[in-house]
């Protein structure tokens, strides 16, 4: 009980925090105070999908929702068991690296497979800078790294990232410390900036990963989680700088000496908040506007595919369409959150998965920089 009174009074500070910036903030701040809670869930729900729609035909979508199947990413390499034990830094790697079509050489990759070099050294710089064409690095970044059979030669190299912190450490068999820190341009127009750390293996913190990619028009959008022997962390965020638009949260925290759960369910949508607390003895669905809970307004969970059994916290969510809330208004009429939002929702999901697989980095800038760092290895160890 003890928990659950310390994690909802956490998650209520917060909601207080966050509305408190944004009635204060510029731009035509709405006074939330002066809305009735449906007409204050309407207007954030169209904020999210404002957003949204900005973000998704922007380049910037297109970049962190960029991969391909045929790359193997870090996250999966670890599983596999062919990830190798070293430490790459910043240093390491420094330079310009511009693609061409023809092979510079090979390598010998894990235990069945070849990379090929497309990447050739044109400058000197402390940071990492590469040069591919945007064809190749959003649609098909398997050709960097395989003899292509496709005529590359004639595409321009308008795809730059521009890496100004990088580490790779990685300990078999699980203990991982990964850093990136790029902004990426097309054309010579900034599209968005990439920040990435994750750490695995520790003894206080197993796991913790957390990524935002910042675009252009200002929109961040950010992914968060931690797991430890007693708590389980899922984290979603949307914001326009100082303004949250869309947060949902995940806690579940265990009490050993009980070994029951508490599980705290927060979703937040511009200046409405729910909150769901379950513990072995209780389960409560609260809805604020502004900070201040509706005495007058139920929630329920409706469409929920997750099990009560659930090992993972982030098969929960609504974002990743695992459940759906009804609200019942003061004048008894309801709502979904999901009918709200609409096919937004779909791209809400492609876009936080996105940021926790993060494909552009594990299937992009890992491989180029694993190759310069091996290739310069092998100099070395020849020489």
């Amino acid at each position: 009980m003890k928990n659950r009174i310390f994690l909802s009074a956490i998650v209520a500070l917060a909601a207080v925090g966050m509305w408190s910036c944004t009635q204060n903030s510029g731009g035509g701040a709405t006074d939330v105070a002066n809305q009735s809670l449906k007409e204050a869930i309407n207007n954030s729900a169209d904020q999210v999908s404002t957003a949204m729609n900005d973000i998704s035909s922007s380049d910037g979508y297109k970049v962190i929702t960029s991969g391909n199947s045929n790359l193997k990413s870090a996250d999966a390499s670890v599983s596999d068991g062919e990830m190798f034990s070293d430490s790459i830094t910043l240093a390491d790697v420094a330079g310009v690296y511009e693609y061409q079509d023809s092979v510079l050489n090979e390598m010998h990759w894990g235990y069945s497979s070849y990379m090929y070099n497309h990447f050739k050294m044109t400058a000197d710089t402390s940071l990492f800078i590469i040069k591919l064409p945007e064809k190749l690095a959003l649609h098909h970044p398997e050709y960097c790294f395989y003899k292509t059979k496709q005529d590359t030669d004639s595409l321009g190299n308008n795809f730059v990232i521009t890496t100004s912190k990088y580490k790779y450490s990685y300990a078999f068999p699980g203990g991982l410390n990964y850093s990136l820190g790029s902004d990426i341009a097309v054309s010579d127009t900034a599209v968005g900036n990439l920040d990435i750390e994750w750490m695995m293996g520790g003894s206080d913190k197993p796991y913790s990963y957390s990524s935002t990619f910042t675009f252009a028009s200002g929109y961040a959008v950010s992914m968060q989680a931690e797991r430890t022997d007693t708590t389980k962390l899922y984290d979603y965020n949307l914001s326009d700088g100082d303004q949250t638009i869309y947060d949902e949260m995940v806690k579940w925290s265990k009490d050993s000496g009980a070994d029951t759960y508490t599980k705290v369910h927060s979703l937040t949508i511009g200046d409405v908040q729910i909150v769901h607390t379950r513990t072995a003895g209780s389960d409560s669905l609260e809805v604020y506007k502004g900070g201040e809970l509706q005495q007058n307004a139920t929630v329920t969970v409706v469409d929920n595919n997750s099990s009560e059994n659930d090992s993972d916290a982030e098969y929960t969510t609504f974002c990743n369409k695992y459940r759906d809330y009804q609200i019942t208004f003061d004048d008894s009429t309801t709502v979904l959150l999901s009918d709200l939002l609409g096919p937004t929702r779909d791209t809400m999901s492609q876009l936080f998965t996105s940021m926790h697989e993060m494909k552009f980095a594990t299937h992009l800038v890992n491989y180029i920089a694993w190759n310069v760092y091996f290739r310069d290895k092998m100099k070395m160890e020849d020489n």
